[in-house]
């Protein structure tokens, strides 16, 4: 056995232990989840994130052992929120068995519909929502941005974001929530990319960026949250022009991550992602008509520069507008 491999089973017990124990707070864990952080640093990528994937594990059983019951987990409240259309309602029932199978089950889901688009939802189809206790929304059709605005309006509680083409993996809202309980004011996502800077400290394009960035966890001001893998955003955690629709079709449209990263920078919020390694799960079909394979790749590099000469470099907060 190697001295990494050593130092993970020997850090993984301690972790097992200290969240048996804390029944009472998750302080314990905190305070050891934060020196395998430090611990992280100093060794190798590899065995870095498989220790990671360990640290996920622990905050979820921390979080299990502190609500052991469907019922006490209740208590830990969030909506579920997303949007699809016509070419993807397929996928929606493919979808539900992921959402209605995860361990810690939203207090609310939230489908947001475009107006023109609801009218070719089937009727089985909004029978299995229904079932699956998702409640559909009539809403103006402001692309992918729309699974995530309109419910903003509609609940004070935490928001999980997800698309509509994942199956999403049954420890998902537990992990996100798991860390959201540390770092309450945070937004919390599964996948992030790095935003990369030239030797002036300004960013380079989106194409230059360290995509799928799963080295560490903590935050920073260059970590851009990936919102449909799972990304949790609590509430005032996004400048109010956020829901200002006329400058988002202007500046992002179809681009809604660099739309959150902005309006997050502008009012201060830090980007955390959990823990651990999550490969995307797509269902199948889903994606012929995805935005990456009809002009995301050019668009986001677009309007990055957009939002750029908009509101100013988004790592340096003095500066933005």
């Amino acid at each position: 056995m190697t001295l990494y491999e050593s130092l993970a089973l020997f850090l993984g017990a301690a972790l097992l232990l200290a969240a048996l124990y804390s029944v009472r707070s998750l302080r314990i864990v905190s305070n050891k989840i934060s020196q395998l952080h430090a611990a992280l640093k100093r060794i190798d990528k590899e065995t870095s994130k498989q220790i990671q994937d360990l640290i996920g594990n622990v905050q979820s059983l921390a979080i299990l052992t502190l609500y052991p019951t469907k019922r006490d987990r209740s208590k830990l409240k969030y909506v579920l929120s997303l949007t699809s259309y016509p070419a993807r309602f397929s996928a929606l029932e493919e979808l539900i068995p992921s959402i209605s199978n995860q361990i810690l089950t939203p207090a609310e889901i939230h489908l947001n519909i475009a107006k023109n688009d609801l009218s070719q939802m089937s009727k089985e189809l909004r029978t299995s929502l229904r079932k699956a206790g998702i409640k559909v929304f009539e809403v103006n059709d402001i692309g992918p941005r729309k699974k995530l605005i309109p419910t903003l309006s509609r609940t004070n509680l935490p928001i999980i974001c997800i698309d509509d083409y994942l199956v999403l993996p049954p420890d998902l809202t537990l992990q996100l929530m798991s860390l959201h309980q540390r770092y309450p004011n945070d937004i919390i996502a599964s996948r992030t990319h790095r935003v990369m800077v030239d030797t002036q400290g300004s960013p380079k394009k989106f194409g230059d960026w360290q995509l799928e960035f799963d080295t560490n966890s903590n935050p920073e001001p260059r970590l851009l949250a990936t919102s449909g893998a799972g990304t949790l955003f609590p509430k005032g955690s996004l400048h109010p022009d956020v829901s200002n629709e006329q400058v988002y079709r202007e500046l992002a449209f179809h681009t809604d991550d660099l739309w959150w990263y902005f309006q997050a920078r502008r009012q201060g919020t830090n980007v955390r992602r959990i823990p651990g390694r999550r490969s995307l799960a797509f269902i199948e079909g889903s994606q012929e008509l995805g935005l990456w394979s009809t002009g995301n790749q050019e668009r986001n590099d677009q309007n990055f520069a957009k939002l750029l000469a908009k509101y100013g470099n988004p790592l340096d907060k003095s500066k933005l507008r």
